[in-house]
């Protein structure tokens, strides 16, 4: 999946190799975004204090120094309210992902993630759709709200790029949604999805659908 909106993104991580390896696969596959890389908290805000055009910025849980990454979003969040704030982290850990929840962050990205999935969730980062592990890490636990929004208005039978157009989307996002919605829901196609998200409870159809 390539990005194909421009975007100015910061990563903060003291890992180099992480940390250019992030940037050089932005590069690769979405090369409408303008990527920096800062080691650290004080160097990112620095950055940010000489150039506050940062779409997003996504940094490292454990960065080093008396500022760790949901610290510094914090931070970030305070000076520069109209930036997309992402934690992301090597740590197994659950509470990470309902703290940033709870700071108002866009998302959490886990650095085991495989680069396509990577992509993937900060092409819907970007796109204004927050992005969070599923809180028991099942994969068929129900839809998200904006997954069930998307899947009543499949079950009328519009098209992806209706209901993009629609919700505000663009058809990568709904074309990710999808494949979400098929695995949640252990489907193939779209009327299978639709009838066992119906089965299970999940979404309502409307009158004329039925």
């Amino acid at each position: 999946m390539n990005i194909t909106s421009h975007a100015k993104v910061l990563i903060v991580d003291d890992h180099p190799l992480y940390r250019d390896g992030v940037v050089q696969i932005l590069a690769r596959r979405a090369p409408r975004i303008v990527c920096r890389g800062a080691n650290g908290a004080l160097e990112a805000l620095e950055m940010l204090q000489h150039d506050a055009a940062f779409d997003l910025v996504i940094a490292d849980q454990g960065l080093p120094g008396e500022m760790d990454g949901l610290g510094l979003l914090e931070r970030v969040g305070a000076l520069h309210p109209t930036a997309a704030r992402v934690l992301m982290s090597g740590r197994d850990d659950a509470r990470l992902p309902a703290k940033a929840r709870e700071l108002g962050l866009m998302g959490f990205l886990a650095k085991a993630m495989e680069p396509d999935k990577w992509v993937h969730a900060l092409g819907s980062i970007l796109d204004g759709e927050p992005w969070f592990p599923a809180a028991n890490g099942s994969e068929a636990q129900g839809l998200t709200p904006r997954q069930t929004v998307i899947l009543e208005r499949i079950a009328t039978g519009r098209t992806n790029k209706v209901i993009a157009r629609e919700l505000g989307i663009t058809e990568r996002t709904i074309k990710y949604h999808l494949g979400e919605i098929f695995a949640r829901a252990q489907a193939s196609s779209r009327a299978e999805a639709v009838a066992r998200a119906c089965a299970l409870g999940w979404i309502q159809l409307p009158t004329s659908a039925r």
